[in-house]
């Protein structure tokens, strides 16, 4: 579930509450949920009061969900970073720390093991002081924390990634001129130096949201990782579909052989 951006407005509710009845009804058991980032319209430009509602409003919509359910944070999950911000940097929505105190036990990445599987969960967002803006990064401490953690893991045991923001797409290429490439907040900057950290190990599949697109990329030097685009579960920030795609989710099977599948599901949302 990725790039959900629920608000007060557009019945934003009413559709992630159909999205939750729809993962609720799916054939068999799901052992988990994991979201994407961007769970929130957006805190980077609204005021600390309006970024509580809209915390409170996914709260309540997800109540519902079966499945346990870990998150991941996305840029418009960050509080007032931005030029245009409406938060002190005083205040306890400022940042991360709202983010990380709810959802990630003081903490905005984090791994976890399921069914003979490693799942990594990623922080992609900084701040670039000189702009007050965010930009795709991945810190030293962070990378020091996953080089540890893919060592514990081995070259062995199969690995899934979860990234709000991409390493790799093409959709700024197909979406205008080829030659113009992409920009400091639409891919993580250092993804050669974690894609060559995840070349080392088992990485079966990497996971992102952020340009709301379906995409799959997969190519044959890096053949044994698969990058998945995820769609949003928002569609077109609750316009409408994006691209011609529903809004929607993935459903991703892993196997006990090291392989998986993934599917985009449309729940159905108008």
């Amino acid at each position: 579930m990725t790039d959900i951006h629920v608000f007060s407005q557009k019945r934003a509710p009413e559709g992630l509450q159909a999205c939750v009845r729809s993962i609720n009804a799916l054939p068999g058991e799901t052992a988990f949920v994991v979201t994407g980032g961007d769970l929130i319209m957006d805190a980077l430009m609204e005021e600390a009061a309006a970024v509580r509602d809209q915390w409170a409003i996914f709260d309540d919509c997800m109540k519902p969900l079966r499945p346990p359910v870990y998150h991941t944070i996305g840029n418009h999950d960050i509080g007032g970073w931005s030029a245009h911000s409406k938060i002190a940097e005083s205040q306890a929505e400022f940042g991360k720390a709202l983010f990380a105190e709810k959802y990630g036990r003081g903490a905005t990445y984090k791994s976890f093991d399921h069914g003979g599987w490693h799942f990594i969960q990623l922080d992609s967002i900084q701040r670039e002081e000189a702009t007050q803006e965010y930009y795709g990064w991945v810190d030293d401490a962070q990378l020091a924390w996953l080089e540890a953690d893919l060592k514990s893991v081995g070259t062995q045991r199969p690995i899934v990634v979860i990234t709000h923001i991409p390493f790799v797409s093409v959709w700024a290429q197909m979406n205008g001129d080829p030659r113009k490439g992409e920009i400091a907040k639409s891919l993580v900057n250092n993804g050669h130096v974690i894609r060559k950290m995840l070349l080392k190990h088992n990485v079966k599949l990497v996971l992102s949201g952020h340009g709301h697109l379906s995409e799959r990329i997969e190519l044959s030097h890096f053949n044994k990782t698969t990058y998945i685009q995820g769609g949003a579960v928002s569609g077109g920030w609750w316009r409408g579909r994006i691209g011609g795609l529903p809004e929607g989710y993935g459903v991703v099977t892993c196997k006990a052989d090291g392989t998986f599948e993934h599917e985009f599901k449309d729940y159905g949302w108008s």
